[in-house]
């Protein structure tokens, strides 16, 4: 129940997000975590306090958000959500 309710929070939050600024640049970058290639997809958003950016870490078509600028965090975020799919499995 808790991963769940963790899954739908991000759906939610990542949607807040682009509700609240238009994406004016999309990139993806390649990350490779236990030898399998995944993408980072950094947003630059125009919001109404002005341009700001978040990175997050793609597992299959589910975004998981990350801190680029932090170490670690987005392999982090792949495992996280590796997890999260096996789990449904």
């Amino acid at each position: 129940m808790t991963k769940i309710f963790f899954v739908t929070s991000l759906m939610a939050l990542s949607l807040s997000l682009t509700a609240c600024g238009t994406v004016e640049q999309e990139t993806f970058t390649p990350i490779v975590v236990d030898g399998r290639t995944y993408e980072l997809r950094t947003r630059t958003i125009d919001g109404p306090n002005g341009s700001y950016q978040t990175t997050s870490a793609m597992v299959g078509r589910i975004a998981y958000l990350c801190r680029i600028d932090s170490p670690g965090d987005c392999e982090a975020a792949v495992r996280r959500g590796r997890d999260e799919v096996e789990d449904f499995r």
